[in-house]
């Protein structure tokens, strides 16, 4: 695993750092007048750019872009198809299991009669229900953390990172979820997109992979 680490580490520890504000955020503040602060924030223009910038956290993208990695390079499209469906499938396994009940800010702050700032194109599509974790937190960490893995290039890292920041952040802006909810659902991808990382190029299993590092098309 301490390869895993070393070889993402610059997406890794500045999430670190990340992860652990957003924590003490979440146990030091109080979250409705979190998410209110969050609201205050909506712009017109902010309004344009995350609608579709949260698209980015979307199953469908996700797996088109696995399916790209796989045209291109097996074992990576494998990679970034066991990261996300992991991560995705324990999201939305404890999402249903145990946290149904959990209203989205929408609907919470409509029982607390406490009006929500709401981007106009997207007040009918709001979820009401199954707020944590956040299904899109998981799926742009999944996407970005193997996305930067896979590169060689320092600058990427960097870039994914903010990307999977960025998409988090939308689904809170975008009133689909509380700040709780897309901390806990990027460590959910961190997690175990580390792991399959792990298992996929430094496990003691690893080398029976190697033959996977080709097209698809050169497979048969």
């Amino acid at each position: 695993m301490r390869q895993t680490l070393r070889k993402n580490s610059l997406f890794l520890y500045p999430y670190a750092l990340v992860f652990c504000a957003s924590c003490f955020l979440i146990a030091f503040t109080d979250r409705v007048q979190l998410h209110l602060y969050f609201n205050g924030l909506l712009d017109p223009a902010l309004n344009v750019f995350f609608k579709y910038f949260t698209n980015l956290g979307d199953g469908i993208f996700v797996l088109t872009i696995a399916g790209i990695l796989l045209i291109f390079n097996v074992r990576k499209g494998l990679t970034l198809l066991l990261a996300y469906g992991m991560s995705a499938g324990f999201t939305q396994g404890i999402k249903y299991a145990f946290f149904g009940d959990v209203d989205r800010p929408s609907l919470y702050f409509e029982k607390m009669h406490v009006p929500l700032q709401m981007v106009p194109d997207l007040i009918e599509a709001q979820h009401i229900h199954n707020s944590f974790p956040s299904g899109h937190a998981t799926a742009a960490f999944a996407l970005f953390f193997c996305l930067s893995f896979l590169s060689e290039k320092v600058s990427s890292k960097v870039i994914f990172l903010a990307l999977a920041l960025g998409v988090a952040f939308s689904r809170v802006y975008l009133s689909q979820h509380f700040f709780e909810d897309i901390t806990a659902g990027s460590f959910i991808a961190v997690f175990f997109s580390s792991i399959v990382c792990w298992f996929m190029y430094y496990s003691k299993v690893a080398p029976k992979f190697d033959k996977l590092d080709k097209p698809v098309y050169n497979l048969f």
